[in-house]
């Protein structure tokens, strides 16, 4: 099964999960979710949505060649 993110504008991923516009956009910056082009996977941000976690976690780039 092929994994496909569900793409949303910072507003509107904004408005789901009840923060400012810019704090998603920092969130892409510090590498805590993954920016396509400006547009942000919903499918990250579930559990910030639903209050499991206040803030995403930051990922951990993969070893190459393994």
């Amino acid at each position: 099964m092929t994994y496909r993110p569900v793409l949303l504008s910072p507003s509107d991923i904004a408005h789901l999960i009840g923060k400012p516009k810019g704090t998603v956009t920092r969130w892409a910056s510090e590498g805590r979710i993954t920016s396509y082009g400006g547009l942000y996977d919903w499918l990250e941000l579930r559990d910030v949505a639903t209050g499991a976690v206040k803030v995403p976690p930051k990922r951990t780039a993969l070893p190459v060649g393994v």
